[in-house]
């Protein structure tokens, strides 16, 4: 057998194992969406059956044996490259955790999230605490079984974010955190007195959500290949390779709220949408954003470098007037000024663009801690309200609006969060590129105000997600930019666009 053989006799077994994984998913929207509460033991069962299958069918004999004869080759097409280098690292680390570890995890997710909700609703932790201290201790004993020499938070990183680590990750925000409050101490005083009580009248939800659909539709969003539903927690999934579901929520108090995140799970969605109409890896394990830290600097590239630009609502807000008709009265630059308000609060999927990043480093700190046991479940409540207070600048008031927030706890979804800050840094450096690379800022802006978005998706789409999962990375952010991973031109944005609303 040729290798082109042995090529293709993996790409078979890998999407064979993707329907599965798609599989998986339909179960885990549901149970965010549609699911009756009561039904939460047999989903369990469900999830935990096929997370069971998916992992022997990864660790199958055959499967291992046909890895093994297959090194990456300059000769070779990138996506092949790119399924090679994939598979061998999933063989091995798939390998190494036993079968019932896999099951445990899937059924304490399935029941966690019930629990969490009910927790979350009412305002106490103690409900949750004991689910949670099960999903910490999987969490921990499945990256002691993939790597007992390494910490195991660096392992559980590493499967979100290939090749960054704690050693990374510390000084990064360490420097991030120094960087925003600086600024926070600077602007704080004018950004406070900014009027922002007209964005927190009530509104007509479904008109809001009506809008919040129109905007999708004009970024692109393809509902012959995609849907939109309601969750307690905005997010993004793949069904299939013509299936991408948005949810979002419209029980904030603030109306900018829902358009956020709207914005944001949208940016999510094209890159899933996009990367899927290139044959090479249609239907495979590298359809799809490469890494999440890349995912989120697609949703946050929307949500904020597009989605919170005085260009951008030069278009759009005065349709959201005729949808929120007590904006009528509130001039544009009122609008603008008043979503880019920036203060310290409680909600992480509602905070400002400026003070964002500080959620993450505090979740960041208490994952660390949880994993090398200096911190007990039982005193998250207690420290989380600590750090918020230092970090963020906010103590939260009950356990709901504090480390009850997210569900991705009660997901199992421990190494995820820096993610999102990672996120933050990745979109600055492609937004600086991409104005360089379509004209400057003033044609960005003229491209916005007019409601035409064709060539920035294209840059995206041509740069990022026609790429899909092919590249690491690191290797992937070269090739865009020429630059390694530098916080410096996020921080260099915020400043410029904070200082600015003064």
């Amino acid at each position: 057998m040729t290798k082109k053989d042995l090529i293709a006799q993996l790409l078979d077994e890998d999407r064979a194992l993707q329907v599965l994984s798609y599989a998986l998913a339909v179960l885990e929207w549901d149970l965010e969406t549609e699911m009756p509460f009561g039904a939460s033991e047999g989903r369990s069962e469900q999830m935990e059956a096929l997370a069971v299958l998916i992992h022997e069918k990864s660790v199958d004999p055959r499967l291992v044996e046909l890895v093994s004869f297959l090194e990456e080759d300059p000769s070779y097409p990138n996506w092949a490259n790119g399924l090679i280098r994939n598979y061998r690292k999933k063989v091995e680390r798939e390998a190494k955790i036993p079968s019932s570890l896999i099951k445990k995890k899937s059924g304490l997710v399935g029941r966690a999230h019930k629990k969490w909700l009910e927790a979350k609703s009412a305002s106490d932790f103690s409900i949750f605490a004991p689910y949670l201290a099960d999903i910490v201790s999987v969490e921990r004993d499945i990256a002691y079984a993939c790597d007992n020499n390494k910490r195991p938070y660096d392992v559980l990183l590493d499967s979100y974010e290939p090749d960054i680590g704690i050693d990374d990750l510390d000084p990064l925000f360490e420097n991030l955190e120094k960087s925003i409050h600086l600024l926070m101490d600077e602007v704080a005083p004018g950004l406070k007195a900014i009027d922002d009580s007209f964005l927190f009248q009530a509104y007509d939800k479904k008109a809001l959500e009506e809008f919040c659909t129109q905007v999708s539709l004009a970024m692109g969003f393809d509902t012959s290949r995609g849907g939109f539903g309601i969750s307690a927690h905005p997010f993004t999934t793949t069904l299939g390779p013509d299936d991408v579901r948005i949810t979002n929520r419209f029980t904030d108090a603030g109306l900018f709220d829902p358009i956020g995140s709207q914005v944001h799970e949208t940016g999510h969605a094209l890159y899933e949408q996009k990367s899927s109409l290139n044959p090479d890896i249609r239907a495979t394990s590298l359809s799809g954003g490469v890494s999440m830290g890349i995912h989120e600097s697609q949703s946050r590239f929307w949500e904020n470098f597009m989605g919170r630009s005085l260009a951008f609502w030069k278009y759009w807000y005065p349709r959201l007037q005729q949808y929120v008709p007590h904006l009528i009265t509130v001039p544009l630059n009122d609008f603008y000024r008043a979503i880019n308000k920036a203060y310290p609060s409680a909600i992480r999927v509602n905070a400002d663009e400026l003070t964002y990043s500080l959620h993450i480093i505090l979740r960041y700190r208490i994952e660390k801690m949880l994993m090398d046991k200096s911190l007990s479940v039982s005193e998250v409540p207690e420290a989380w309200n600590d750090m918020s207070s230092k970090i963020v600048g906010y103590t939260p008031i009950s356990d709901s609006e504090g480390c009850l927030q997210d569900s991705h706890w009660a997901g199992g979804m421990f190494g995820y969060f820096p993610s999102y800050a990672l996120g933050n840094i990745y979109a600055a450096q492609f937004y600086f590129k991409m104005l360089d690379d379509l004209g400057g800022e003033e044609r960005v802006e003229n491209l916005l105000e007019n409601g035409d978005y064709e060539e920035i998706l294209k840059w995206q789409d041509v740069n990022i997600w026609h790429k899909g999962g092919i590249y690491l990375p690191k290797d992937l952010l070269l090739q865009v930019t020429g630059s390694t991973l530098d916080a410096r031109p996020y921080t260099r944005y915020l400043a410029n666009k904070f200082k600015s609303l003064l």
